[in-house]
């Protein structure tokens, strides 16, 4: 029993030394409250800046809530000529394939995101769903909180049960949490479904930002007048959204390599539908909320732009508590002489001097964490993300947000203590005892290292701020961007009548009727209907080639973008036509097929020639004859407000006869004023007709693919600059004024000797000033290089702005100095005979 023991004991007596260091630097910091205020406050700035932009990023790429979630990967299509990356979708059969091909997944599923209604005893709900393989739970390995989930295969055939099942968080709000709902019948879009499980508590779905209300097999999926053999047949119809589980053991680049070896069989054995299509493999996390290549390429360097920023303004932070730990170092210079000729080794110094660093930075973290609690939450509240959908950031604090503050507070407390405690450490026994050392090289050569550390202070600080500047001028650029048209006075609505039982006719005689009542609303000066509105998540794409020129390879066929809209569309956006003319009444389905395409598509399609009159295959629609061009729209923003020009085509909504379409109106009042009045006119239409989403133009333009990234950076960047300068103003002004206050006895000699308080103010003024100059010139280089980078992968920042960049300049020189003149004015009242005295 003993022999066990021993070491144990052992082991805790070597933990004795250091218990000893911690309670020893928790006496010394409660002697001295002002320094450690000042050093706690400072770190807590800093560290709360830090966690406070981790948790947002943390939220952005937090795991599923599934087993293994490292594990879950979504496979993106890739079809040549799509400049906008959109296709990402695959077809029902080349789900099967991939999921009977490719071996190193355990599971293969695919889904379909829909906007639709659900209905209960008449009362009727708006309801986002997942349109699922039967296998999708199971993939994820996911386990119900009531009822059961669906099983591989169910609802992977027309003529499935109709069934359901919800999500947890739309359980609650809608039904209370009531188990009794399971096994009721409600109506998913007007069609009967089956309430047979409730998914898992915090699974929200794979639309990332927003919760999924439930979740339904594929053969409940309606698209238009399409028939069920279509969803599971047609290898030309790409509607889902393909995600797979990795085996264990298996990367990201050998699923990779699998993929692509599967996707180029089917290329070569189904050259009409999938010839040249590759596939993407990215890890879930990157593929938010879908994934399009911005979101995989440009979102990871965002997201590390914001971390290097708030590890900007620690490390400012961190400099300055150093310089404080310096002055506090030279103050007990004495203290370390006595404990060395008592017989401390210099080890035990170092070690007693880091326990303090490493305790003010855990004081640092528990003060931190919740200013970066409050600040995560202020900067996410702040920003309203929906545009079709209520997107929403999570940034909610969990164990890998504690875990880097606890780190951070270690890293910290180790950086910024090391060098003091070295310092501190290496002294002359003999030269400190007898007072020899003051005014001595060694005090010379602290106030160096001191003055070194705010020089990189300033230098930081003016990058912060020079940072800030251009993500200023950016959100300028973005909200001064030509958008093809105009935002203003512009409502725009979501209606789908397929979700009160209405047919094609029933919906066309609806809109008609609606629309001749809108036209008549006192306010509105336009109105028109389409399939999508620009710079929101909703997007149309698909594959054309001129008849003149067929091209036989599929894979050389260019992707665009489109929309369906009616002859009102282009004068109610105030978007011009260029060339030819708009949509009229008399495009139906009856007479020929017409287009209107943009700029840049009549260019690469006919470059130099005249594109009226010119006839394109489009293969996004139903079969049928070519598709005649009538006119070439002005270039305009479609899918996100920093997009390079793109090409867009625009077919009739008559001849292609969306149920759920877009109302857009114009008006001469504030267009927030129309909502009521608009459901009030289709009420008296029907009133099972419900708006689903109901926005101004400029409120979806303020939404994630409109400027809500600028806005974001700008507010970002700006407060870490803000910051970054009163932490540097801060250290500015204790090292002018600690070496004021070392030069005390020389000033009052100068004194003594006819010096006038002028000269002691330009003494004073210059030390400050030299570190001032010395930082702002090694900022503006740094600041120089960061421009060009940050040229290079965000959008909209300047190549330089010269006015911004002096501006910041002149207003960091200005301020630093005001904070050395503080000291200078000081030392100017030095009475000459009380310092001499002092000495």
């Amino acid at each position: 029993m003993n022999n066990h023991q021993e070491p144990r004991a052992a082991g805790v007596g070597s933990l004795e030394p250091i218990w000893q260091d911690v309670r020893f630097a928790w006496r010394q910091l409660k002697r001295t409250p002002a320094f450690s205020a000042t050093a706690v406050i400072t770190l807590a700035l800093g560290i709360g800046a830090n966690t406070s932009i981790f948790s947002i990023v943390n939220g952005l790429l937090r795991p599923l809530p599934v087993p293994h979630a490292e594990q879950i990967m979504l496979l993106a299509a890739e079809f040549p000529g799509d400049d906008t990356g959109v296709r990402y979708r695959v077809s029902y059969p080349a789900l099967v394939d991939y999921r009977a091909q490719v071996d190193v997944f355990s599971d293969v599923f695919g889904y379909d995101t829909r906007m639709g209604s659900l209905t209960k005893d008449a009362t009727v709900a708006h309801f986002l769903y997942h349109c699922v393989t039967g296998n999708f739970f199971t993939g994820l390995g996911l386990v119900p909180a009531a009822g059961r989930l669906f099983q591989p295969g169910e609802g992977e055939q027309p003529g499935a049960e109709p069934v359901a099942v919800l999500g947890y968080a739309f359980w609650l709000k809608q039904f209370g949490g009531n188990p009794g709902v399971l096994g009721t019948l409600v109506r998913i879009d007007d069609k009967p479904a089956r309430i047979v499980g409730v998914a898992p508590d915090g699974f929200r779905g794979l639309f990332a930002g927003t919760d999924v209300d439930g979740y339904v097999p594929l053969a409940h999926l309606r698209v238009g007048q399409e028939s069920a053999e279509r969803l599971f047949n047609d290898r030309s119809f790409f509607y889902l959204t393909l995600a797979g589980r990795l085996k264990d053991g298996v990367s990201v680049a050998a699923a990779q390599t699998a993929v692509t070896t599967v996707a180029h069989r089917l290329s070569t054995q189904y050259p009409a539908s999938e010839g040249g299509t590759g596939v993407r493999v990215i890890p879930e996390p990157r593929a938010r909320p879908m994934p399009l290549r911005f979101f995989s390429t440009i979102l990871p360097i965002i997201l590390r732009l914001l971390l290097v920023l708030a590890t900007l303004v620690l490390l400012l932070a961190c400099l300055n508590v150093t310089n404080l730990m310096f002055v506090r170092a030279s103050a007990r210079r004495r203290e370390m002489a006595v404990r060395s000729a008592l017989g401390s080794g210099r080890g035990p110094l170092v070690r007693l001097l880091l326990a303090e660093s490493v305790l003010l930075a855990s004081l640092g973290v528990l003060a931190g964490v919740p200013i970066g609690q409050w600040s995560a939450a202020l900067l996410v509240g702040s920003f309203d993300l929906t545009t079709d959908l209520s997107i929403r950031l999570d940034s909610h604090f969990d164990w890998r947000v504690f875990s880097y503050a606890v780190g951070t507070a270690l890293v910290t407390g180790l950086a910024m203590g090391i060098m003091p405690a070295f310092r501190a450490s290496r002294i002359n026994i003999t030269d400190v005892l007898h007072d020899g050392d003051r005014g001595g090289s060694g005090n010379m050569a602290r106030q160096r290292v001191r003055s070194a550390l705010v020089v990189a202070q300033v230098a930081g600080s003016l990058v912060l701020l020079v940072v800030a500047g251009l993500f200023v001028q950016s959100l300028r650029h973005a909200q001064r961007l030509d958008l093809g048209f105009d935002p203003n006075h512009l409502l725009t609505l979501r209606l789908n009548p397929g979700q009160a039982g209405y047919n094609l006719a029933r919906a066309t005689t609806f809109y008609d009727a609606l629309q001749r009542r809108l036209r008549v609303m006192s306010g509105v000066e336009s109105v028109t209907f389409s399939a999508i509105v620009p710079m929101t998540f909703s997007f149309n794409a698909c594959s054309i080639e001129t008849e003149a020129a067929p091209v036989s390879d599929p894979r050389l066929r260019p992707a665009v973008s489109y929309n369906v809209v009616d002859p009102d569309y282009f004068a109610t956006l105030r978007l011009g036509i260029m060339s030819g003319r708009t949509f009229t009444e008399h495009d139906r389905m009856e007479t020929p097929r017409v287009a209107i395409v943009n700029k840049t598509l009549a260019a690469r399609l006919w470059p130099g020639e005249d594109p009226l009159g010119k006839r394109l295959n489009v293969f996004c629609t139903s079969p049928g004859p070519s598709w005649q061009v009538v006119g070439v729209a002005h270039d305009s923003k479609y899918i996100a407000v920093f997009e390079r020009p793109l090409p867009y085509l625009y077919l009739p909504i008559a001849q292609t006869q969306p149920v759920a379409r877009i109302v857009q109106l114009r008006s001469a009042v504030a267009p927030g004023e129309l909502g009521a009045r608009v459901q009030r006119e289709i009420d008296a239409i029907d009133s099972n007709v419900r708006i689903g989403v109901i926005r101004t133009m400029n409120d979806a333009l303020a939404g994630g693919m409109g400027y809500v990234r600028f806005r974001f950076g700008r507010t970002q960047a700006t407060a870490m600059g803000l910051l970054g300068l009163a932490l540097a103003v801060v250290g500015l002004y204790g090292v002018v004024s600690y070496g004021a206050s070392q030069r005390v006895r020389e000033i009052g000699v100068r004194l003594a000797l006819g010096a006038t308080p002028a000269d002691i103010r330009y003494l004073v003024l210059y030390q400050g000033a030299v570190l001032v100059i010395s930082g702002v010139t090694i900022g503006l280089a740094v600041s120089m290089a960061v421009t060009a980078l940050l040229t290079k992968v965000v959008a909209l920042i300047p190549a330089s702005d010269s006015i911004a960049t002096a501006a910041v300049t002149i207003a960091l020189v200005c301020i630093t100095l005001v904070a050395c003149y503080l000291p200078a004015r000081r030392v100017m009242r030095v009475d000459p005979m009380t310092a001499l005295r002092h000495e």
